[in-house]
């Protein structure tokens, strides 16, 4: 039987994942779970957004957690991303996160996160979370590697799609939004879409944010509806910010002219 996690158990558990997004996988896994299927991550760090997703594993499904772990990368560029980000993750680090809060753990491989394809079942997956490298072609990759897992109406996510320090993520995701890729949620942080019809999806994500604690709107993209939420601190703290630049823009602009 699935098993329930508190968000204090996510929370003690190092890694980043916001509360909107929290609630948002809740609520995906829990709409997703109606049909059945397989679950997969790609790129786990410790394991904070795997013990919620695992929570949504049945006893006949497969969830499948894909990482390098600390392992070598095979090209350059990307060992360059490895040592400066995930310095010290090991696969044990991970299990013992994830055993804390389930026991057993999922099928964990250590290798490049495109290749889950080779280890997962295709075409069964309902939910895939991909959180793996963030250089544009290894993106290009993970996306063909979630399409590939996902059942036509499955659900993948993308972390850091609009992260100022990986514009890779962000030019590949809205890339494939030409090729077949069916957003229909962001928050600041991720992007949730489908590659068959987005419209069921849509309509649950509006129904369930209309009594959520979330800001939240409907913008259109490319003739597809989305809904954005968001946390109002966020938007709050970000003017002063922006003002206090202003500010400076303009006494500097005086002082250049006497």
């Amino acid at each position: 039987m699935p098993k329930s996690v508190s968000n204090a158990q996510i929370e003690a558990i190092p890694g980043w994942f916001q509360e909107y997004d929290v609630d948002m996988f809740r609520l995906l896994l829990e709409r997703t779970a109606e049909a059945g299927g397989d679950l997969a991550e790609l790129g786990a760090y410790l394991g904070k957004s795997a013990v919620l997703i695992g929570s949504s594993l049945a006893p006949d499904e497969r969830f499948t957690v894909i990482d390098l772990f600390g392992s070598e990368a095979g090209e350059e560029a990307n060992r360059a991303e490895n040592a400066d980000q995930y310095l010290g993750l090991t696969r044990e680090d991970f299990e013992q996160n994830y055993r804390r809060v389930h026991g057993e753990l999922p099928d964990v491989v250590v290798g490049l996160s495109a290749s889950v394809v080779d280890h997962a079942r295709r075409g069964t997956h309902r939910f895939v979370h991909v959180d793996a490298g963030h250089l544009y072609d290894n993106v290009v990759e993970d996306i063909d590697a979630a399409r590939t897992l996902l059942k036509p109406d499955g659900v993948v996510v993308f972390d850091d799609y609009r992260t100022e320090h990986t514009p890779g993520v962000s030019a590949a995701v809205w890339r494939s939004t030409a090729e077949g890729l069916r957003p229909f949620a962001v928050t600041p942080v991720k992007l949730y879409a489908t590659f068959g019809d987005p419209q069921p999806w849509f309509d649950a994500v509006q129904e369930w944010v209309g009594a959520s604690r979330w800001k939240h709107e409907v913008q259109s993209v490319a003739g597809n509806d989305i809904v954005r939420l968001w946390w109002e601190a966020e938007r709050t703290t970000a003017l002063p910010l922006r003002n206090g630049l202003r500010e400076r823009a303009v006494r500097k602009l005086r002082r250049l002219r006497g």
